[in-house]
């Protein structure tokens, strides 16, 4: 029974100890100072925030209006290329009908003029 008393006031002296350490934590988190930013570096941060938005709104019509531009670009480009393939096409053409225009008779060249100039 003796033994049984000395562990409980042991306990006791353990949960008293365990105790006054919250206690001591707690009032060393209340009375400790936080960090704190000083009010001009608040502004500043804030407007440099502002300004930030401000220009990521200002890059997002940018990039809608290249967006814009890009599609023209490519509208063009698919333009130039049929034009390119329309030259191609003419440009044999007439390079066969100037090479069978050697071999043509007099009533044969009349006739080309004829129907080239359309007179």
């Amino acid at each position: 029974m003796l033994e049984l008393s000395k562990y409980k006031t042991q306990i006791k002296y353990g949960l008293y100890a365990v105790l006054s350490l919250f206690v001591i934590y707690g009032m060393i988190y209340i009375f400790t100072p936080k960090p704190q930013m000083p009010v001009d570096f608040k502004a500043t941060i804030d407007s440099l925030t502002k300004a930030n938005a401000a220009l990521q709104a200002k890059q997002l019509a940018i990039d809608s209006t290249i967006d814009v531009y890009e599609n023209e670009v490519e509208i063009v480009n698919g333009m130039i290329g049929s034009i390119t393939e329309k030259t191609t096409i003419i440009r044999e053409y007439y390079h066969e009908q100037s090479n069978t225009a050697g071999k043509y008779t007099p009533t044969q060249v009349d006739s080309f003029f004829k129907s080239r100039y359309k007179y």
